[in-house]
């Protein structure tokens, strides 16, 4: 775990786990419907059950409850774009297969609305920049750059800096995702032109690192 994201604290019974997942859905929802200065822990505990004292021991404060939030959408995020077994495909079918998959994920409704949250929060919480960047590095830059570095050691691919490479890539799937969230996301998925683009941002990078 990084040193800049705190321990996942899970409840110690079944119950106790089920309402602190509870309370992770329901914040999730809140801040995304009203931003997070104008969410509160009572407002979301009085939503989901329980005490505040526990929501105070699991989170430790809103920003504690806010990362926690965070932790389980980049979680969801790596299990939904990096399933086990692609780093295994010839990295012809892999990279374009990750990047649809991480394209469907960025457009939706949901990860626009997080994206626009921290977009308007990160002033004034700077000291979430450091979490959110550790989230990114571990959920999504590390596992994109480790099937990189599958790729190469098959000699699929001939990469001078795999980190760097793993870095530009995502910032280039981010960038066509940039107009879908801007409006909200998109409920139906990624555009035909979207799509259009991804594949074309592949097709360039396997050009650019095929020997």
């Amino acid at each position: 775990m990084s040193d800049f994201l705190p321990s996942e604290r899970r409840a110690p019974t079944q119950k106790g786990e089920a309402r602190r997942l509870r309370l992770l859905d329901v914040a999730a929802q809140a801040f995304l419907a009203h931003g997070y200065a104008a969410t509160s822990i009572q407002a979301i505990v009085r939503e989901a059950g329980g005490s505040v004292a526990t929501a105070y021991q699991l989170f430790g404060n809103k920003e504690g409850l806010l990362v926690a939030v965070l932790q389980r959408e980049f979680q969801s995020l790596e299990a939904s774009v990096f399933p086990e077994g692609l780093p295994d495909l010839p990295v012809a079918r892999m990279l374009p297969e990750i990047a649809e998959r991480l394209l469907a994920r960025n457009v939706t409704p949901r990860a626009a609305g997080f994206y626009r949250l921290l977009l308007g929060e990160g002033v004034r919480l700077p000291r979430l920049a450091e979490p959110l960047a550790a989230l990114v590095n571990q959920r999504i830059h590390a596992p994109l750059e480790q099937c990189l570095r599958s790729a190469q050691r098959r000699g699929e691919l001939v990469i001078d800096d795999p980190a760097r490479a793993a870095r530009m890539l995502r910032q280039l799937l981010n960038g066509i995702a940039h107009d879908a969230r801007i409006v909200g996301g998109r409920a139906d998925g990624p555009t035909a032109e979207d799509l259009a683009a991804c594949r074309y941002a592949i097709a360039a990078f396997l050009r650019t690192y095929q020997p």
